[in-house]
């Protein structure tokens, strides 16, 4: 595969992983969100390191509309948290060792079947790489995410900005010309 896409998700997973391990178990119960505690999200981020194996090997049949509604996301956060076992660490370090195993052998024109369609596991990786980092800072740690991984985060976040139609709001807000109203969010 393309060593920038490798790479920057082989850093990310790396920092999550480290995040992770940074987040004392006692917390896990902790309220992250109305919905989530941290261990919920700690089961969430980590599906960036499972799915990209999975659909991989497993190509996922397109899904409907259904998918997408809120009590059918809790159900598969619900499942990533079991699916991490006793030991959330070790299940999370193992999704990722496996993850970047795929990252780093899998050709160029690899492709994976996800439930929006199929597409590129460069592609794929790239929105994965920004899963992690993204999740990795939410769980308020003091583990910082490696300058590849942020740097490809960001311009994955450019690009949704961009196909949301706010590519140059976010330009100009990064510049210091313009700014982005309250709540601003492309994600």
């Amino acid at each position: 595969m393309d060593d920038l896409s490798a790479g920057g998700f082989r850093a990310a997973s790396e920092y999550f992983v480290a995040a992770v391990e940074a987040v004392p178990p006692a917390r896990y119960a902790d309220r992250w969100s109305e919905e989530w505690t941290t261990l919920d999200l700690i089961g969430h981020g980590n599906r960036a390191n499972v799915l990209a194996v999975t659909y991989f090997e497993h190509p996922a049949a397109l899904a409907g509309p259904d998918y997408v509604l809120p009590e059918n996301i809790a159900a598969r956060g619900r499942q990533a948290v079991l699916d991490l076992g006793d030991d959330p660490v070790a299940s999370v370090r193992a999704a990722s060792l496996r993850a970047i195993a795929l990252a780093q052998a899998a050709p160029d024109d690899a492709m994976v079947g996800t439930p929006f369609g199929e597409q590129r596991l460069a592609d794929y990786l790239r929105s994965r790489t920004a899963e992690l980092v993204l999740h990795g800072l939410d769980l308020g740690t003091d583990v910082q995410p490696p300058s590849i991984a942020l740097e490809q985060c960001g311009t994955y976040l450019l690009g949704v900005a961009q196909w949301k139609g706010h590519g140059l709001d976010v330009i100009r807000a990064l510049t210091g010309r313009g700014s982005l109203p309250e709540g601003f969010n492309v994600f």
